[in-house]
């Protein structure tokens, strides 16, 4: 999901005192199944808003592809899933923000995965808008 350009509602930077995780996040992102190809990352990634793709199977989560990843000589009939990304920031719907506040400076990353207590549930994704001083939610 991008967010230069934020369609959705904002929840300031300034308000993570006391806000959970689950209080800024995106809950409905855009996922795609993991048993996709590569032309299914192509269409997905034709709106220029959607700056990853959240693989899952089900609601488990698989992975994420970046936009930058998928390369023009790229096979369209390509699994997606041999693009994928398995070691992304991830984060409890629970958590305080402050602390995925402090994730996303420690590692100048505008997006935190958010998963279940599980480890494999996808809740949502927590995106930071572009000028990092708020969030996008759905």
């Amino acid at each position: 999901m991008g967010t230069e350009d934020c369609t959705y509602e904002r929840v300031g930077r300034d308000a993570v005192t006391g806000t959970r995780v689950r209080d800024a996040m995106v809950t409905s992102p855009k996922t795609m199944p993991a048993d996709g190809t590569v032309a299914d990352l192509r269409a997905m990634f034709a709106n220029p808003h959607v700056m990853s793709a959240l693989l899952v199977d089900d609601a488990t989560f698989v992975g994420l592809v970046d936009r930058d990843s998928l390369r023009d000589e790229t096979p369209d009939g390509q699994p997606a899933r041999s693009l994928v990304r398995r070691d992304v920031a991830t984060i409890d719907p629970d958590a305080p923000l402050a602390e995925a506040v402090a994730a996303l400076d420690e590692h100048a990353e505008r997006r935190l995965v958010v998963l279940d207590g599980d480890g494999r549930t996808l809740r949502g994704l927590l995106c930071l808008t572009s000028d990092r001083n708020g969030f996008c939610q759905s």
